[in-house]
C-alpha cells in the first residue's frame, strides 16, 4: 500500500459541507496543546463526516482516487490527540442487481484531529488493481468505489474510543450535491452497563453498501470489537425508494450479516438462541417482485452482551409515510407497528401503507408475537431491550448555504431486562 498523502487540518469553527465541485482548502495543521490527564470534555452530537466528491484519474498507469472530507470538532476545549479518523478505500469485486458487492482491494488512512476543517486523501492503487478498475465502464466503477469515514473520539486520554461519527459514500453518489430519498441519522446508544456486541442487518430496500451515503454495516461491530457502556454509534441511513430498483429480502446477504455469523463464543449463541430462527424458512414462499418505491424499506438492528445469555434483536421501517389516523405515526416504526396498518386482520379494512408483499416480510419479522403465529420469531428480548427516542432535527447547508435541509434523528438504544411483551416492538 502507497503512503498517505494528504492535505493538513486547521482549526476552524465551522467545517465547510462536501458538496458537488467542492472545493478544497490548503490549510495548515495546529498543534493543540496537551490537556490534563483527567480532563473531561463535553461531547457534541450531530456534524457527521461530510464526503466530498470522490475524483478516479489515471496517473502513469495506475488509479490514483481523491476524497476530501470535513470534520467537525466533537469535543469542548483542547481535545488534541483525543479525536481521530479512518477513511478507508474500498472497492468492490462486482455489481449484483445494481448493488457492489465483495471486496477487490482496501486502502486505510488514519488521521489525528485536531479541530474542524478538511482533509484530503490521496490514495494510489497498485498496477493490477488499477488495471481491472479501469476495465469497468464508467458507471460501473462509481458504484464499485465507496469511501468509508470512521471519526471516533475519546473522553479522556488512555481509553479507548467511546463515541463514533460515521459516514459512507460510493464515487457515484458523491457527484450529487444531496441524498434523494428518505433518510434518517440513526444514534446506536449502550445504555446498559456491560459491552455489547451489535449487528444491523438490511431486510427489505435500504440503501447499505454507500449508496446515496446510506450504510447500515456502521452498526455491526467489528470483529473483536464491542460498544462499552454509554458509548454511541452515529451515521446516517437511507431506504431505497427507487422505481428502478427491484425489491427483494436482503437478510443473510450483506456484509454486516457475514460478520454477525462469523461472531464465536457466548455473543453468538446468545444471538441465535434469541432469534429462535432460521431467516430462510420463513421468507421462501414470499414473491417480492416489485419495485422499491412501494416496498417498506425495512432493517434489523440485534445486540448480544459479550458475556453472557443476554440478546435483543428489533426491525424497523423508514419512511415518511405519517399522519394521526390509519398509518403510522412516526418515521422509523418497528416492524410490528408498521404491520398494525398494514390491513392484516380477517377484514382488511385498509389497503395497508405498503405493497403487499411487505405485509408478508413484516409478518414474517413479527409473526411471531401475534395471534395466531404465523410463522416468524425473530423479533425478541432475551434480557435486554431497544428504546426509540427521536431527538431534535439537524440543519444542514449545502452548496455554501444555497441550499438548506432537515434531517431527522432517531436514538435507538439499548437496554438492559426484557420487555414485557417479550420483544421491543
Amino acid at each position: 500500500m502507497d503512503a498517505m498523502e494528504t492535505l493538513p487540518l486547521f482549526r476552524r469553527r465551522r467545517a465547510w459541507v462536501g458538496a458537488v465541485g467542492v472545493i478544497v482548502l490548503l490549510v495548515a495543521l495546529a498543534a493543540a496543546g496537551p490537556a490534563a490527564a483527567r480532563e473531561t470534555h463535553r461531547f457534541h452530537r450531530g456534524h457527521l463526516p461530510s464526503i466530498g466528491q470522490i475524483k478516479l484519474v489515471k496517473k502513469h498507469g495506475r488509479a490514483v482516487i481523491t476524497v476530501p472530507v470535513a470534520y467537525t470538532q466533537a469535543l469542548s476545549g483542547k481535545s488534541s490527540g483525543l479525536e481521530s479518523a479512518e477513511v478507508t478505500l474500498h472497492i468492490a469485486s462486482r455489481i449484483k442487481h445494481r448493488r457492489a458487492f465483495g471486496v477487490t482491494a482496501t486502502r486505510v488512512h488514519e488521521h489525528h484531529l485536531a479541530g474542524s476543517g478538511v482533509l484530503v486523501d490521496r490514495f494510489r492503487l497498485d498496477p493490477k488493481t488499477s488495471k481491472w478498475l479501469f476495465a469497468r465502464g464508467a458507471k460501473e466503477r462509481g458504484k464499485l468505489v465507496r469511501v468509508d469515514v470512521r471519526h471516533r473520539i475519546k473522553l479522556r486520554r488512555g481509553e479507548p474510543p467511546l463515541h463514533e461519527k460515521d459516514a459512507s459514500l460510493t464515487m457515484a453518489s458523491s457527484h450529487r450535491a444531496r441524498p434523494q430519498g428518505e433518510n434518517v441519522i440513526v444514534v446506536m446508544h449502550n445504555a446498559t452497563q456491560i459491552p455489547l456486541k451489535t449487528a444491523s442487518e438490511p431486510i427489505l430496500c435500504m440503501y447499505t453498501n454507500g449508496e446515496e451515503g446510506s450504510n447500515l454495516q456502521w452498526f455491526t461491530s467489528p470483529p473483536g470489537a464491542v460498544l462499552g457502556p454509554e458509548g454511541t454509534i452515529e451515521a446516517e441511513i437511507e431506504a431505497d425508494g427507487s422505481i428502478f430498483d427491484s425489491a427483494e429480502y436482503l437478510g443473510g446477504t450483506d456484509e454486516s450479516a457475514g460478520r454477525y455469523f462469523d461472531w464465536t463464543g457466548l455473543g453468538l449463541d446468545a444471538i441465535t438462541t434469541a432469534l429462535d430462527v432460521e431467516l430462510t424458512p420463513v421468507f421462501l414462499a414470499i414473491d417480492v417482485a416489485e419495485h422499491c418505491d412501494a416496498q417498506a424499506s425495512t432493517f434489523m438492528m440485534i445486540a448480544a452482551a459479550e458475556e453472557g445469555q443476554m440478546a435483543s434483536s428489533e426491525a424497523y421501517v423508514l419512511t415518511s409515510e405519517t399522519c394521526r389516523h390509519g398509518c403510522v405515526h412516526t418515521n422509523l416504526p418497528t416492524a410490528a407497528e408498521a404491520l398494525d396498518v398494514q390491513g392484516v386482520g380477517e377484514e382488511e379494512v385498509n389497503p395497508g401503507e405498503w405493497a403487499h408483499d411487505s405485509t408478508e416480510v413484516l409478518k414474517g419479522l413479527v409473526g411471531g408475537w401475534r395471534s395466531p403465529p404465523v410463522g416468524g420469531k425473530v423479533v425478541q428480548d432475551q434480557g435486554l431491550h431497544w428504546d426509540r427516542q427521536e431527538l431534535p432535527e439537524v440543519e444542514e447547508e449545502y452548496l455554501w448555504g444555497a441550499i438548506t435541509t432537515s434531517t431527522k434523528v432517531f436514538e435507538l438504544s439499548i437496554h438492559e431486562g426484557s420487555s414485557p411483551a417479550g420483544y421491543s416492538g
